[in-house]
């Protein structure tokens, strides 16, 4: 046999060898001391978006509707804030790192809307060095972005999920897409003016499949009087004669 020849049939060996490894299912007592921690970081509020980066176990990116985007190295054990030197955007909404590149990060300003507080942003913001930089590269008028999906083949190829001015009835909303890394966007889905997008999803099997789910995104202004409640708040109570006062649409004078 010559070298040729016994070097193919080695690595129809490997070869097969693999795919039998990757067909074994794992066996559940491998995974039983397996447990979930609270890795941080121990500020106050809550995290709406988080982001791995392939070949990287230790790496994770974070963002936090009141703490712009945080980042480590090391798995939870420490964490550090990489956005502060954007000034006029902390509200973050969406965060995905691209697959098949771990230095680009795409970012989406503005939160969901919970307990009837309305967090707006300005648009998407992208890194091309691990979130040493950033830079703003439009979608301003969308005011909410809840989610994000990068090709995993491309880097530059990306989809926004973007809701729209909740006071406002606008086109600034429905899917937007780049194929360009975020110098320009094209509407590919658009529901209408009062209808917005909250989740992006594909599998990595099959990028160009994607699935999106939409969400009613407008609420039209009070109006008439607004209702009158005693100084205690909604559940009733004392105060003095006269003490009433106007209750705002989410529980705020």
């Amino acid at each position: 046999m010559n070298k040729k020849h016994a070097l193919g049939l080695t690595v129809a060996a490997i070869t097969v060898a693999a795919i039998s490894i990757a067909a074994t299912p794992i066996r559940p007592e491998l995974l039983s001391g397996l447990a979930w921690r609270n890795v941080g970081p121990f500020r106050g509020g809550r995290i709406s978006a988080v982001s791995g980066v392939i070949g990287e176990p230790g790496t994770f990116y974070i963002g936090l509707p009141a703490g712009g985007v945080w980042k480590t190295t090391n798995a939870g054990a420490t964490w550090w804030p990489i956005f502060d030197n954007v000034k006029d955007a902390e509200v973050i909404g969406a965060l995905e790192v691209a697959p098949s590149n771990g230095n680009t990060i795409y970012v989406g300003t503005g939160d969901l809307i919970t307990g009837g507080g309305i967090a707006e942003g300005n648009g998407m913001y992208k890194s091309t060095d691990v979130g040493a930089t950033w830079t703003r590269i439009g979608l301003e008028k969308t005011k909410q972005i809840p989610s994000i999906v990068v090709d995993p083949r491309d880097a530059n190829v990306v989809l926004v999920a973007a809701q729209g001015d909740v006071r406002h009835k606008t086109e600034d909303r429905g899917v937007f897409r780049s194929t360009n890394g975020g110098t320009s966007w094209t509407r590919t889905l658009f529901v209408d003016d009062s209808t917005g997008i909250q989740k992006l999803a594909i599998a990595f099997d099959r990028p160009d499949v994607v699935f999106a789910t939409t969400v009613r995104h407008y609420a039209a202004p009070p109006t008439g009087l607004l209702p009158v409640v005693p100084p205690s708040g909604l559940g009733g109570g004392g105060g003095p004669a006269g003490g009433q006062r106007s209750q705002g649409p989410t529980g705020t004078s």
